[in-house]
């Protein structure tokens, strides 16, 4: 991972675990993009708990998927 890094950058180090997280700006967080995300990793979440229930693995494609929301807008 160093080796796109100038030798004199702080961010190359002897380990990737001597690196230190940088900062962020709270005010460039898109709560909403943050919010379909989250519903999305659900969505995958519950289709993969379905798989293992019935014993579908990964690598099969579902026939078809239904999801349901009370919310329009995540519609």
């Amino acid at each position: 991972m160093r080796n796109g890094l100038a030798e004199d950058s702080p961010l190359n180090v002897d380990s990737i675990h001597f690196t230190s997280i940088p900062d962020f700006s709270e005010e460039l967080i898109d709560q909403s993009l943050e919010e379909k995300v989250k519903r999305m990793q659900d969505a995958i979440e519950t289709g993969r708990l379905i798989r293992d229930k019935i014993r579908i693995p990964m690598k099969y494609p579902l026939r078809r998927v239904r999801l349901v929301d009370a919310d329009e807008n995540v519609l």
